[in-house]
């Protein structure tokens, strides 16, 4: 039987009044119809199970129906009649399945095509196999246990040995494990961590000794090169006295002999050198010669004398570190440091000896003006010494800071070093390689053990036709989940039940549920004695809550189960499984596929369900945004925007319709509001505020309790006309290309 129309339906839901219209095509052996939620589809589907059953449901009394067939008209009053129809949809689903029970059981799938054989004596070989194969499984796990026991006692004994060399009194900061985690860490390169002998003991020195002190390096400040200067400035001066004495002048020891008499015969007046009376002017002519100005310069010189005395005595007493107190590896480089300095400062003090001399030749010539001789100034040859020796102080204290940090790197070389030394000594790797194989060898005697029982399972199973249903409907859940968690077993009273993990199933999500209930349809499509190349299968929305990766799977099975069906209907509102049908269409089916719009529509004060040729639009691309455009702008070049079919519908049209060009304008993953206020936020307050609230309040998904609301006709017209002139402004290449799509 091929169903040709659906020439008229009455008194069912949103179907009511229904004619099939003259422009509409009939169906052919494929036909694919797209509508969204509420739109009618299952309605439609609802018609042929009733054909399936041979019953009316009861929430269907009073409903008409007539379909054009090849074999005539079929209506409600043949029901009773012998239909090859299956029919998937909510109603199927719930028939069979009752997920809220964990005691419910599934009648079973009846495949009787493969005829049941006791096959005693391949049980019989095959039980002998098995035998066997355990008999040298338990030999082999014993080998590998052995195996594992000696490694095992390695490891243990290497770790003690360990921390015996690294005094390591906690045996849990050092085990076998620790031992294991450190050679799986290394493995890779475990020859680079093989320490040469010197580097051994340079890391096992570090590692065993004691923290050092910090040292402060104490130096006088350099004052060569300030006395040299002043020193300069003072031979540099001439007293000029009021009338000069020669003989002073020409004998400085003279003059000194002199100079100190004066302060010994202050208000004296007999000589205390020769006896006689001092003569009235004889104080009077020395003081001439002896001027304050002299006094001065004898004062400066004194005074510089002593301030280099003292910073020569300074430098003298100087005193720097003891080389033992530094790392060993610094106390060479240390001491020759110490030798130059030495050398330097040896320089530095001959220098200002010879700067106490100049000063001594002043003193003698007071009222001559005197060249500095050119002297070596190595003030700066101290400084680069002083701040080389710094530099190994600095590094001998950072050493001290990062001790602990260097001493645990010591520690943890020396490890890397005994467990490299391990792996090479014991040839680690390959016990381990042995150990691998056994296990390897252990799982496949395993698998083969299992395959066996399994076979020998299948073989006793294989007279059962429920097991051969069950079994062909755990390969198609495999197909869709690709694991065996969730399987069909058999009950003893021959139905099935679902299990997960060897439990019973339960917190079953939407989409296992879909999976389950449509692979259970598919399979009992195979059912013995239903002849399906001459059978009429409808499936209602088939991916409701599958992901895409399912929604695949689904449209696979299709492919692969359905095409050879006497005539095939498929619904959905899934515009992606949508454009898969269109692909099944194009690539499996010759084009052969018929493609109708299920809607529902304003018919004066109700909503009706109609059906129609598929929009071009949508047929033509793989996206329900120029359909949902077209739409807008029929309904926004209309005069009389009263009499529109979808006028009810046109908050939600708006609502996706904007929502999809937000997603593609700004893809940041933000929401829809966040991206509405940031596209039109330059735009009239009120006509934004406006549009936005009727497509939030008036869309079906947003806001369902205003879906038996409508709002004023004028607000729709200004909503639809504002949304659509802003992109048209704001984005006018990518509204002018989908005008041109229409």
């Amino acid at each position: 039987m091929k169903i040709r129309k659906i020439k008229r339906i009455n008194n069912l839901g949103t179907f009511n009044n229904f004619q099939w219209q003259d422009n509409c095509q009939e169906f052919g052996q494929y036909n694919f119809f797209y509508g969204w939620n509420y739109s009618g589809k299952t309605t439609l589907s609802r018609i042929f199970r009733c054909l399936q059953l041979k019953k009316l449901d009861k929430n269907l009394e009073g409903v008409e129906f007539i379909l054009e067939t090849d074999n005539g008209d079929v209506t409600q009053r043949d029901i009773s009649e012998d239909y090859p129809i299956r029919v998937f949809n909510e109603d199927f689903v719930e028939d069979n399945f009752h997920w809220n029970d964990e005691n419910a059981k599934i009648d079973p799938v009846l495949i009787l095509g493969e005829k049941a054989k006791e096959l005693e004596d391949k049980v019989k070989e095959l039980s002998k196999q098995k035998e066997e194969k355990e008999k040298l499984l338990e030999e082999t796990k014993k080998e590998k246990v052995r195996k594992e026991q000696d490694l095992d006692n390695s490891l243990t004994n290497k770790a003690s040995e360990i921390r015996e060399i690294l005094k390591i009194t906690n045996p849990r900061e050092f085990d076998k494990n620790k031992l294991k985690e450190k050679i799986d860490e290394i493995k890779d390169s475990y020859k680079n961590y093989i320490l040469s002998d010197n580097e051994k003991e340079k890391r096992s020195k570090l590692y065993e000794s004691k923290k050092q002190e910090k040292i402060i390096l104490q130096f006088p400040t350099l004052k060569l090169s300030r006395f040299i200067s002043e020193v300069k400035s003072i031979l540099s001066q001439k007293v000029t006295p009021q009338r000069i004495i020669e003989k002073l002048r020409d004998n400085p020891k003279l003059s000194n002999w002199v100079k100190e008499g004066i302060d010994l015969h202050r208000n004296e007046k007999i000589c205390h050198f020769c006896g006689n009376q001092l003569p009235q002017d004889l104080f009077d002519r020395l003081n001439k010669h002896f001027s304050q100005e002299f006094d001065k310069l004898m004062e400066q010189i004194e005074k510089e004398e002593k301030e280099i005395q003292s910073h020569i005595e300074e430098i003298k007493d100087a005193k720097l570190p003891d080389r033992a107190r530094l790392f060993e590896d610094l106390q060479l480089k240390f001491e020759n440091k110490l030798n130059s300095l030495n050398s330097i400062k040896n320089d530095y003090i001959q220098t200002l000896n010879k700067l106490k001399k100049e000063l001594d030749k002043k003193r003698e010539k007071p009222f001559d003006s005197l060249q500095m001789p050119k002297l070596d100034d190595n003030t700066q040859n101290l400084e680069n010494i002083l701040k080389e020796i710094q530099q190994i102080i600095d590094e001998h204290n950072s050493k001290v800071d990062s001790f602990e940090t260097e001493k645990q790197e010591a520690k943890e070389k020396l490890i890397n070093h005994y467990a490299a030394e391990f792996i090479e000594e014991k040839n680690y790797f390959n016990i381990g390689e042995e150990i691998d194989n056994f296990s390897n060898k252990i799982n496949t005697l395993q698998r083969e053990v299992n395959n066996l029982n399994n076979e020998i399972d299948k073989i006793n199973n294989q007279i059962k036709a429920e097991v051969i249903g069950a079994r062909r409907m755990n390969k198609y859940l495999k197909q869709f989940f690709n694991d065996d968690k969730l399987r069909i077993e058999t009950t003893d009273d021959g139905k099935y039940k679902l299990y997960r993990d060897d439990k019973i199933a339960k917190n079953l999500s939407t989409g296992e549920k879909n999976i389950i209930t449509l692979i259970y349809f598919f399979t009992k499509l195979e059912e013995t004695g239903f002849d399906f190349n001459n059978a009429v299968i409808f499936i209602d929305d088939p991916v409701s809550s599958l992901d895409s990766n399912h929604i695949f799977k689904v449209y696979g099975f299709i492919s692969e189960k359905l095409k050879s069906c006497g005539q095939l209907f498929i619904t959905t509102h899934n515009f992606d499984f949508f454009n898969l049908l269109k692909d099944l269409n194009r690539y499996e089916l010759g084009n052969q596929g018929k493609f109708y719009l299920v809607k529902k529509v304003k018919n004066q004060s109700d909503e009706v369900s109609c059906i129609e040729n598929l929009p071009k639009v949508l047929l033509k691309y793989k996206s329900e945004y120029n359909y949902l455009f077209s739409i807008l702008k029929t309904f926004n070049e209309l005069n009389n925007k009263q009499d529109f079919e979808l006028l009810y519908l046109l908050p939600n049209i708006l609502r996706r319709y904007f929502e999809a060009y937000l997603f593609m304008k700004y893809p940041d993953g933000k929401k829809f509001k966040d991206k509405a206020e940031k596209f039109l936020e330059d735009t009239n307050i009120n006509n934004k505020q406006s549009a936005l609230k009727l497509m939030d309040e008036y869309s079906h998904e947003e806001n369902p309790e205003h879906s038996l609301k409508f709002p004023d006709i004028q607000e729709v017209e200004n909503a639809v006309k504002f949304i659509l002139e802003i992109i048209n402004k704001k984005d006018k290449e990518h509204y002018e290309a989908l005008c041109n799509s229409l």
